[in-house]
């Protein structure tokens, strides 16, 4: 783990592992392990998460999940691309799955925490770790490997995989790298 996200043990980052077998738990569970393109929308319905679209004050964000008695609610930027809001659904999921399985809260995402392993400094290390196991486990939801190696296999244009997993050209090409994939 680099020095930069060095935390306490009980607040220890996953391995990139983990979170691929975590997303693919939730994807079996679901019985979505197959179907492309993944519906996060789906599978947040599946969990008792309500999806809205939402005009957000500031125009850097993207979205947002928050749990309470009440329930669990993700807002979503209504103006992003189809792509995008998929992406940031699933990225709020993974702070549902991984982060808020136990207490309630929430999380607040700008663009600049979406796609990205890099953070600031200004930013907390336990943060800047959540932030990018949310990254991990929303690309292995949208994008699980095995399907990815399948459609890999299959054609390895990175314009075709974008358009079969409904992702962004950025975002699959984050994970043909990630993979190992080229």
């Amino acid at each position: 783990m680099p020095a930069a996200l060095s935390m306490s043990p009980e607040t220890r980052m996953l391995t990139r592992k983990e979170i691929e077998a975590r997303a693919q738990a939730v994807l079996q569970q679901a019985g979505a392990a197959a179907n492309l393109p993944i519906d996060p929308v789906s599978l947040a319905q599946q969990h008792d998460i309500t999806v809205h679209n939402a005009e957000f004050a500031q125009d850097s964000l993207s979205g947002m999940i928050t749990k309470q008695s009440s329930g669990t609610i993700i807002l979503v930027k209504g103006s992003d691309p189809a792509s995008r809001k998929r992406f940031t659904i699933a990225h709020e999921l993974a702070h549902h799955f991984l982060h808020l399985a136990e207490a309630d809260g929430s999380f607040v995402d700008s663009t600049i925490n979406l796609f990205r392993e890099q953070f600031s400094d200004s930013i907390p290390d336990a943060d800047r770790a959540r932030e990018i196991e949310a990254n991990r486990f929303a690309a292995a939801l949208l994008m699980p490997e095995p399907l990815m190696r399948r459609e890999f296999a299959h054609n390895p244009d990175i314009d075709y995989l974008a358009w079969r997993f409904g992702v962004s050209e950025q975002a699959m090409g984050y994970r043909m790298a990630e993979l190992g994939l080229r």
